[in-house]
């Protein structure tokens, strides 16, 4: 497990903010997101940009937790990771999107990076947070979101479990996947 880097951490988020050209910005997004999962004890990333067999889906990364009590202990062997390092909020059909691409996998648990978060009134459960508390309703399916602020706040993985950990506590018993 690499050690963590704050260094590191803000040469991602310089080309995020300040990219050479679009497909750069993502790219630097999804390596932060790899980089941050591989601090995490007991993660490891197991697959990137790989397309489901019918060529209709690809994943950004897909992780595997070996339940270390230091990390996500109590959280699924395998989920997804889908990075969007956008100017603007994700809106509800890639927030759909990314939901469907976790459960037609057979999973239950997904992250999603986005730099500015998702759109929508999480106290009112509107537009993206809405799909986000629905699917939990009705198909079992969590999934949380990890914005650029939370990830300039971050000191460890540790530090990351423990916030997907209480993000995904605040989901039960709210409903809200901030």
């Amino acid at each position: 497990m690499p050690a963590y880097n704050k260094a590191t951490i803000q040469a991602f988020l310089q080309i995020v903010d300040n990219p050479p050209h679009n497909a750069a910005k993502g790219k630097a997004f999804e390596e932060l997101a790899c980089y941050l999962f591989s601090l995490v004890p007991g993660i490891t990333i197991t697959a990137r940009n790989e397309m489901n067999t019918f060529a209709t889906e690809e994943i950004d990364v897909a992780c595997r937790n070996s339940e270390d009590p230091t990390g996500l202990r109590q959280f699924p062997a395998f989920f997804l990771v889908e990075c969007k390092g956008w100017d603007k909020p994700v809106t509800s059909e890639q927030v759909a999107w990314f939901l469907l691409k976790v459960e037609h996998r057979g999973l239950d648990f997904g992250v999603l990076f986005a730099a500015n978060g998702i759109t929508g009134v999480p106290e009112h459960r509107s537009a993206a947070n809405f799909l986000v508390s629905f699917t939990l309703a009705l198909r079992k399916i969590k999934m949380v979101i990890i914005t650029r602020d939370e990830i300039d706040g971050l000191n460890s993985g540790e530090e990351l479990a423990s916030l997907i950990i209480t993000k995904v506590t605040r989901l039960h018993a709210t409903g809200a996947c901030y």
